[in-house]
């Protein structure tokens, strides 16, 4: 199967994770500085004031700063792609679910190689099809008791 030409199949679903991998970035990048910032001032104490060492610390750790937030757009898009690997399932059986449901014919599904839920799609296949025999047999059958009601007509 071919690749995805979308990065946001499911915004709303797609969004929410990278939103918690921006607040755990954050979370990280905190921490990080903290800790970068501490030492500084722990090595410079007795030899500097508090004030000096702080801004020291805060000075060496830019670099960090800038690392990390250039890497920040690389961690959300690989957040974004690997997303797709089951919003973009999702999507496509909720699509296919919505042509049920409003009596439209629905297709049967298949995920993309590397996409998650891929039994997921087979058990739908088997239902798709369990519910197209059982509408074949149904239209049979009334076919069937039209027949032999006109039949009954016709001997009453």
């Amino acid at each position: 199967m071919h690749q995805r030409s979308r990065l946001l199949v499911d915004p709303k679903v797609q969004w929410s994770v990278a939103g918690r991998v921006l607040l755990h970035w954050i979370a990280f990048l905190v921490c990080l500085l903290t800790i970068g910032i501490m030492v500084q001032m722990l090595l410079a104490a007795g030899t500097e004031s508090i004030g000096v060492a702080l801004e020291d610390g805060l000075v060496n750790q830019l670099p960090i700063l800038a690392v990390m937030i250039l890497l920040l757009p690389v961690f959300l898009r690989d957040t974004l792609k690997l997303s797709n690997r089951f919003a973009g399932p999702m999507y496509r059986l909720r699509t296919e679910l919505a042509k049920l449901a409003n009596d439209q014919p629905a297709s049967s599904v298949k995920f993309r190689t590397g996409d998650f839920w891929q039994d997921v799609a087979g058990d739908f296949n088997h239902v798709l099809g369990q519910l197209e025999r059982l509408q074949s047999e149904n239209e049979t059958l009334r076919g069937e008791l039209k027949t032999a009601r006109k039949e009954q007509e016709i001997h009453a």
